[in-house]
């Protein structure tokens, strides 16, 4: 491995601000973008550290963030760095147990959250455990231990007058190592106690250089960032790093239900996103044309079905020529037209959702990594990518596939270990020190890695036969009407499925208007019903007997982070959802 440029990500962070070309970072707030210069980061940030030191947070300790995407979440986390503590992404729908567990375990002093009422009051009312509790939004209530950050930042100024201040932050940057742990992440804690995952600046920095080297390299002229991921996960927030290393302009979206009229708006080059966005881009480029009628309409359908089937590393031909001038170009204008790539990660991407955006002239490219890998582990290349490939492995790793077809990672990026927990540890790596992903895969001739399932969420029959549900439910839910699965198997007689409805795909496929369409009607609806069960018999038909769905219910409730069912990365909750349909599953079982 080559030598770390950068000693820590906060020296990776105040050396490219520095330059006279950094482009800056822009941030969307009710509307109005709020411009954030190289010089202004530096500045605040280290006007944050300093007020940090004088909330009483120490070295070795660590402050919580709860809060959307946004500079000032960077800023924190820097400002801590400088303070050589730890930041420790907090997410506000956990239970209070959870949030307290890991409050205890890391160690965090202070707290930094958007608006004290995005917490649930249960975890509201743990206020008082913090030397300091910071709001973000001056429109947030204080708790008696609060301040906002704007006031924090003004706290800061003052004591950078101070002489001594400037030379406390040089030595804090010198002090840093590259071997510090910068930020603990933890599961969700859906199952057992959560897991801390403790990351280096070496294993975050090893891969963002690679990256660059070897994968992606952008212009400081001419890119431009969106973000619109939680910055709270390892992907973003190494995405963000990256950006900032090749010093384009960035832009921090302000909610993901704003994604369509921002890209419109800025025109950006380069985004990451989770599957399930790629899905609704997909739904709305294969049903925007639907208004059209007669040669135009026929065009269309016609463009639609050859982006689904052909080949997109396959040569095109006339009609491909054609469907890009009339139908193709007008999808990539509504886009912005300006992508470079879009970069899917955090799960599984359809296939042929990703063969469509291709052909269509988005350059989709899927990847694959973990929390603990920091977390990329392998990905495809721009103009060679493989639909249901998560691409070939960074070429600082070592990759392998081990008993069990487990994937195995050793390298730079690859974390030492779970905070506290001795008891996982000494199970979590091989003998020759590869980390077991607990991912099934396999490698193709030319090396590239594909995902056939998790060890871990194997189902088990009471007939004693295994299903592994992440490949079932992908199929299950490649149909328009069904948003997202979950396959029932363990300690079952047979497999089953809650399939979640689309209702927006469900109304376009009734052809109803908004004051004759309800999910209530879509939900006893023949022709839905026919139309599912068509799609699982063909799913069904390619698959194990003791693997094919018996029986199968259709839920209307919306699929939501804050219902508890989603993960931040669009993910169902498999124990919340089996323990809030158990009525519904019990009644596929009593028959």
């Amino acid at each position: 491995m080559e030598p770390l440029q950068y000693t820590s990500l906060a020296h990776l962070f105040f050396a490219n601000c520095d330059r006279e070309n950094f482009a800056g970072w822009s941030h969307r707030k009710h509307g109005k973008w709020i411009n954030f210069t190289g010089r202004r980061l530096r500045r605040e940030t280290q006007y944050l550290a300093l007020a940090f030191r004088a909330r009483g947070l120490v070295a070795g300790k660590s402050i919580g963030v709860v809060a959307e995407s946004s500079p000032e979440w960077i800023m924190a986390d820097v400002a801590a760095q400088l303070n050589q503590a730890k930041v420790v992404p907090l997410f506000p729908n956990i239970s209070a147990e959870n949030f307290n567990y890991q409050c205890d375990d890391a160690s965090v002093q202070v707290l930094v959250l958007n608006m004290l009422s995005d917490l649930n009051p249960a975890i509201g009312a743990l206020m008082p455990r913090f030397n300091a509790v910071i709001c973000i939004d001056k429109k947030s209530e204080l708790p008696p231990n609060g301040v906002y950050w704007e006031d924090l930042v003004k706290e800061g100024e003052k004591l950078s007058r101070m002489p001594e201040s400037s030379l406390w932050l040089n030595q804090q940057m010198h002090s840093l190592n590259p071997d510090d742990v910068f930020s603990i992440l933890y599961t969700s804690g859906s199952t057992g106690v959560p897991k801390g995952v403790e990351l280096t600046h070496r294993n975050m920095l090893s891969q963002i250089q690679v990256i660059k080297r070897d994968f992606l390299r952008l212009s400081r002229e001419t890119d431009r960032g969106l973000v619109i991921l939680p910055v709270a996960h390892a992907f973003e927030r190494m995405t963000v790093y990256f950006y900032t290393l090749c010093g384009i302009k960035v832009y921090f979206a302000d909610s993901p239900q704003h994604t369509a009229e921002i890209i419109r708006e800025i025109r950006p080059t380069v985004m990451t996103v989770v599957p399930r966005i790629l899905e609704r881009l997909y739904e709305s480029m294969t049903v925007a044309g639907e208004k059209n009628h007669g040669i135009q309409k026929f065009v269309y359908e016609h463009a639609i079905a050859y982006a689904k089937r052909h080949n997109p590393l396959e040569k095109h031909g006339i009609f491909a020529k054609f469907y890009d001038k009339f139908v193709y170009r007008r999808m990539r204008e509504a886009m912005g037209g300006k992508f470079r790539m879009v970069i899917s990660g955090g799960g599984a991407l359809n296939k042929s959702i990703c063969r469509f955006l291709l052909n269509v002239g988005i350059n989709v490219t899927e990847g694959y990594g973990l929390t603990e890998c920091s977390p990329v582990v392998s990905v495809n290349k721009l103009g060679a990518a493989r639909p249901g490939s998560v691409g070939l492995p960074l070429t600082h790793l070592q990759v392998k596939i081990g008993e069990h077809s487990e994937v195995l990672v050793k390298g730079e990026s690859v974390f030492k270990g779970y905070r506290n927990r001795p008891d996982l540890n000494k199970d979590i790596f091989t003998e020759d020190g590869f980390f077991k992903t607990g991912d099934q895969g396999y490698f193709d001739r030319d090396g590239y890695l594909y995902l056939t399932g998790r060890l871990k969420e194997l189902l088990k029959t009471s007939t004693g036969k295994y299903v592994s549900p992440n490949p079932i439910e992908l199929e299950l839910g490649r149909h328009i009407l069904v948003e997202q699965a979950l396959v029932i198997a363990n300690n079952r007689k047979f497999a089953s499925a809650l399939l979640f409805l689309n209702p927006v795909n469900a109304k376009r496929f009734l052809q109803r208007t908004g004051k004759d369409f309800s999910v209530e009607k879509a939900l006893k609806s023949k022709r839905i019903f026919e139309s599912i069960n068509r799609h699982v018999e063909r799913v069904n038909s390619k698959l194990n007997h003791w693997e094919q769905i018996r029986k199968w219910i259709l839920i209307g409730d919306e699929l939501t982070v804050e219902s508890g069912l989603l993960t931040p990365t669009l993910k169902i909750r498999r124990t919340v959802a089996e323990a809030r349909y158990a009525e519904e599953i019990e009644k596929m079982y009593q028959q």
